[in-house]
């Protein structure tokens, strides 16, 4: 009857939100994957050759509070599933006692017992154990213990997440002042270039074939390209410092990094098999699963607690008022049987206990669709950003040669005497462009391959523990 009772209690389970399949999005024609393309690999930075950047992300990996405090966290968690498998076990305590004390003869004993009783101050003592064991019929503990699991799996792989987010932005920011490096180059030669052209104006004033207006444009033109040479050093200097911060450093290690080496950017294909396999190769994505698998076990948590609670107790130890008697044999106490508890009236407590599991469920749930989502956009944002970077970087490097070439053109006419040096400059000028538009779309192609390599997980590998599949509805 008590069974009937508490299980009559138990409220049906509502049809929330429903996980993500990967054949629910559609990312096909998007995202078209190649056999011949690789997943990335553990150390991906290392594919762009530079033993500076190889080092930077060790130092990162090493030192970053970030990396520290979700190793910190999955400690916890450990911990804390460790707590929850301990219900699973029998609890055996031992305990002793041992002191003075004086029995009041005036509380409440009749005058004919009063002679009967210890007078004075005496000694006493006790030692038990204690043996304890809950049956857990319904699951409870088991499903707590799997809860707290699937917990500290998701924060060991939010621990591989802080790797890939802190070792992804070490390689863009790195990348970054690449391309700062570059620009100060351009900005460089655009001083030296007004330069030339202020002085050749200040020498045709001379000779009368300027005016005093022409030689203040010059003087204008040298000015703001110092004022650009000074914004590109301070570039430089706040993205050295950006990066000390990454590696878990002060800014003066900030100040003996060199200029990067990195390898020129190659086109990235997608391997095969992307838009089902991605949900497995990402680390939030398989994080988000775990959390929906430990809502899920909470749903039984909060189930359980319908059903009556069967422990198995048991006690033996020696109690006796004098020491010198204590483990005589007439010292022995003890007690051993079975405990029920049976919820009756709870005021609606353990429905709302469900019911707050239930939504809690759905909302993991949400969470990784979220996340699943987001996920095939960024891989897709990253893929196009890197196939037209590339394309874009192409074209680029073709107006770099043709600027060059009508450089070198108009510096031979000039070296000849078939034009004067004004003409010189002006190509020169185009040149530059050119050359800082190369050097922009080097960083952006860089960019896109790093974020692509995040985007499909970084080399990530699921645990053997982690739940390969969707997640299930608690």
């Amino acid at each position: 009857m008590a069974l009937a009772l508490s299980g009559c209690g138990v409220p049906a389970r509502e049809q929330g939100v429903r996980p993500l399949t990967p054949g629910a999005v559609a990312a096909d024609q998007s995202l078209p994957g190649s056999s011949a393309a690789q997943w990335p690999q553990d150390r991906w930075w290392a594919a762009y050759g530079d033993s500076q950047l190889d080092a930077l992300v060790a130092e990162g990996l090493a030192n970053s509070p970030d990396v520290a405090a979700a190793g910190a966290r999955f400690r916890k968690a450990a911990a804390l599933a460790q707590q929850a498998g301990a219900a699973l076990q029998p609890r055996v305590d031992v305990a002793a006692e041992a002191g003075l004390q004086k029995q009041s003869i005036n509380m409440g004993y009749p005058p004919q017992f009063q002679q009967f009783l210890p007078r004075g101050w005496n000694d006493a003592g006790r030692v038990s154990a204690s043996l304890g064991f809950d049956l857990d019929l319904w699951g409870r503990n088991r499903a707590q213990l799997a809860a707290a699991t699937s917990e500290r799996e998701a924060t060991a792989i939010d621990g591989q997440q802080a790797a890939l987010a802190l070792a992804g932005g070490i390689a863009s920011a790195y990348a970054d002042l690449d391309m700062l490096f570059a620009a100060r180059d351009v900005r460089a030669s655009e001083l030296d270039a007004a330069v030339k052209w202020q002085k050749l104006l200040s020498d045709r004033q001379v000779q009368g074939l300027e005016t005093r207006g022409a030689v203040a444009q010059g003087e204008a033109r040298s000015a703001t390209a110092r004022a650009a040479l000074a914004q590109a050093d301070e570039a430089l200097l706040l993205r050295r410092h950006q990066i000390a911060a990454l590696v878990g450093a002060g800014p003066d290690r900030g100040l003996a990094i060199t200029r990067p080496r990195l390898a020129a950017v190659e086109a990235r294909g997608l391997p095969a098999g992307l838009t089902t396999e991605l949900l497995g190769r990402r680390p939030d994505i398989v994080a988000a699963r775990e959390r929906v698998e430990a809502a899920g076990s909470r749903i039984k948590v909060a189930r359980a607690d319908f059903f009556p609670a069967i422990r198995l107790d048991a006690l033996f130890g020696v109690q006796s008022l004098g020491l010198g008697v204590l483990f005589d044999k007439d010292s022995t106490m003890g007690s051993v049987g079975p405990a029920i508890s049976l919820p009756i009236f709870h005021g609606g407590e353990l429905r709302g206990r469900y019911r707050a599991a239930e939504a809690d469920y759905d909302l993991a749930v949400a969470g990784y669709n979220s996340t699943v989502l987001g996920a095939y956009q960024q891989t897709a944002d990253a893929w196009t950003s890197a196939t037209l970077s590339v394309r874009r970087l192409a074209e680029a490097r073709a107006a770099l040669n043709g600027a060059q070439e009508a450089y070198d053109v108009a510096l031979k006419r000039y070296t000849a005497g078939l034009s004067n040096y004004l003409a010189v400059l002006q190509v020169e000028d185009a040149l530059l462009d050119a050359k800082m538009n190369v050097a922009g779309l080097e960083a952006n192609a860089r960019a896109a391959d790093i974020a692509l390599v995040r985007a499909l997980g970084g080399g990530f590998v699921p645990p053997a523990s982690a739940n390969s599949g969707n997640p299930t509805n608690g």
